[in-house]
């Protein structure tokens, strides 16, 4: 939210940035509750329950998270609170998809509940907002969608340096697919890696680089299980510390950006690639069919086969990867910050 709170003070708005501080308890709290294996300290800083709020008109918590806040000490003025998806909430009773954490779901519960104290909801997608009425019961009213920007200096078509393969070992020659997020089970990259061992069947120079920490170990080991039995890990660049600077170089060296996720609430990889020009295959599924739309092509989820074939054939067509090129870049150039700076404005004094 950095880009946020340096636009809004562009645009003119009288902005102060507050951060959540830890409550007033005595110390021997934080040390009798690590004695059974919980931090107090990490879980009031990720969901906090106490601010000191500045004075001001307009208090808006740029994550649903925060909007724990909002239970022991809500604030005076306007409260404006954003929510980029409500998943946690909404895999608790599923084993496949829940945080392997039994505490972390009283958490989410916090959050959900401060979210009903707010005046209104920022939703960063139409998905995000049904989401929200449908699971919470908040009033659809209450909700206004404004679509997070992306920063187009940074993403856009760049030359890929020599120095940037030699730094990341992906050398010319192989066909490259990329994936940027983490090993999160609703990101569903076990298809992903099953595509690629069916593609490379019949294109054995495809190789995927999948950026960024996984944040989930124990299913990034259940992939590389999968990738080793697969005989397909040699063909993975796992990448976990990328610069910011690199990124976008990252992107224009691959020849498509493929995502099978299950649930999206936004999707900022996507319109990043489509921003550098990257082809994008996506999985018709949360918020993605909304924010890619015809600028990308749509498959089924799970449906490995699909997958594989689909990529196949971008990857055998230059002439649909050009056009599906130039439409990902008008469709992404929409996603600007200055749009989303005035209709947060507009929220703001509604």
């Amino acid at each position: 939210m950095d880009m946020l709170h340096a636009a809004l003070r562009d645009a003119g708005v009288d902005i102060v940035r507050a951060e959540p501080t830890l409550p007033p308890l005595p110390n021997f709290s934080y040390r009798a509750l690590s004695l059974i294996g919980r931090d107090l300290r990490a879980f009031l800083t990720n969901y906090p329950l106490w601010s000191r709020y500045p004075e001001a008109d307009t208090y808006h918590l740029t994550s649903q998270t925060l909007a724990s806040l909002l239970l022991l000490r809500r604030p005076a003025g306007k409260v404006v609170v954003t929510v980029h998806d409500i998943f946690p909430y909404m895999f608790r009773d599923d084993p496949q998809l829940r945080s392997p954490y039994g505490t972390d779901h009283l958490y989410h519960r916090l959050a959900m509940a401060g979210l009903k104290r707010a005046d209104h909801l920022i939703a960063v997608s139409q998905y995000t907002r049904q989401c929200v009425t449908e699971r919470l019961g908040i009033a659809p009213e209450k909700i206004t969608v404004v679509y997070s920007g992306i920063d187009h200096e940074r993403f856009r078509p760049l030359p890929v340096t020599a120095a940037a393969r030699e730094r990341y070992a992906l050398p010319e020659g192989p066909r490259y697919l990329i994936y940027v997020g983490s090993e999160d089970p609703r990101k569903n990259l076990a298809t992903l890696v099953r595509a690629l061992a069916e593609l490379r069947r019949e294109l054995p120079d495809v190789e995927l680089i999948k950026v960024g920490r996984s944040h989930f170990e124990r299913e990034r080991q259940r992939l590389l299980e999968l990738a080793t039995k697969l005989e397909v890990r040699s063909a993975i660049h796992f990448l976990e510390d990328v610069s910011d600077q690199d990124l976008p170089l990252l992107y224009n060296l691959a020849d498509l950006y493929v995502t099978p996720s299950l649930y999206e609430g936004f999707g900022f990889p996507v319109l990043e690639a489509m921003a550098c020009g990257t082809p994008v295959v996506y999985a018709r599924a949360g918020a993605l069919p909304e924010i890619v739309g015809n600028a990308g092509v749509e498959v089924f989820p799970c449906d490995v086969r699909t997958l594989a074939r689909t990529v196949s054939a971008l990857l055998r067509s230059k002439e649909k990867r050009l056009s599906l090129r130039r439409t990902g870049q008008d469709v992404a150039a929409d996603f600007a910050w200055s749009a989303t700076i005035r209709s947060t404005a507009t929220v703001y004094e509604g």
